[in-house]
């Protein structure tokens, strides 16, 4: 096969071939859950520890809710040590069908789609995780004492995670659509207050329901949305001369000997 061309397959082959990379990615979850679910009890008590007040303790309320708990966390454990297999699995299936130039190109969106995500997990964590429990907190007076369930505590701490994992993933997805041609620059520009009531919208969802939460999710997303838009305009302006030049070569007449 010469170098940048891409593989032909068929339609059954493609198939085939998605079929083996979502099995290769569901059995490596399989694999790591026992070990997931080994270290789920200690990551909640951290997750204790770090985040409500010394002494605090949670409560469930049926008697397999721990259980139930502990393999949730395994679950979300065991996912999120796996994405990189995952990408590789997912890179493995696309790539083949890829010309030289757009390898690099999906590689490097793959590349910083997963660092977005990194990001997003570890801005939750650091930051949104303990502001929203310290708020909840907050509420507590002379006559009123918090009893958080074991299951709201890790459902919020999972909620967080992936919130802000797909919400991270907007510079990635500005810069996509507009390299594609799927949407105008200056259109995305136009849009900018459409799309930040949108954003709000989506934290909203994503997120408790309270306004410091969705604005925690809110500002940072929309901040990294003007970075996707700047990275968009970088990328345009460098390959705006390459593209100008050839047009000027076109536009030259040329001569023909007499």
């Amino acid at each position: 096969m010469l170098t940048g061309e891409r593989k032909e397959g068929t339609f059954v082959e493609h198939l085939e071939d998605l079929r083996w990379a979502i099995i290769r990615s569901l059995t490596s979850v399989v694999v790591m859950f026992p070990v997931a679910y080994y270290l789920s009890d200690s990551l909640i008590e951290w997750l204790v520890a770090g985040f409500c007040p010394a002494g605090m303790k949670l409560r469930y309320f049926s008697p397999i809710e721990p259980l139930l708990v502990q393999l949730k966390m395994a679950l979300y454990l065991s996912l999120f040590s796996c994405v990189p297999y995952i990408l590789r699995q997912f890179w493995g299936f696309v790539a083949p069908g890829l010309y030289e130039r757009e390898k690099k190109s999906a590689g490097w969106l793959l590349l910083s789609s997963w660092l977005l995500a990194m990001l997003g997990c570890t801005f939750a964590v650091i930051v949104i995780f303990p502001l929203v429990m310290q708020f909840s907190m907050g509420f507590q007076t002379a006559y009123l004492e918090a009893a958080i369930g074991i299951g709201h505590f890790v459902g919020l701490f999972g909620m967080l995670l992936l919130g802000f994992a797909v919400m991270f993933q907007f510079p990635a997805g500005v810069f996509m659509m507009v390299k594609t041609g799927m949407v105008s620059l200056e259109r995305i520009k136009s849009l900018r207050a459409i799309i930040f009531v949108v954003i709000l919208i989506v934290s909203a969802i994503l997120t408790p329901p309270d306004v410091i939460s969705q604005l925690m999710m809110g500002i940072p997303t929309y901040l990294l949305f003007e970075l996707g838009l700047l990275a968009a305009s970088f990328g345009a302006a460098k390959s705006s001369p390459a593209g100008e030049q050839l047009d000027e070569s076109q536009d030259e007449p040329t001569d023909h000997k007499e």
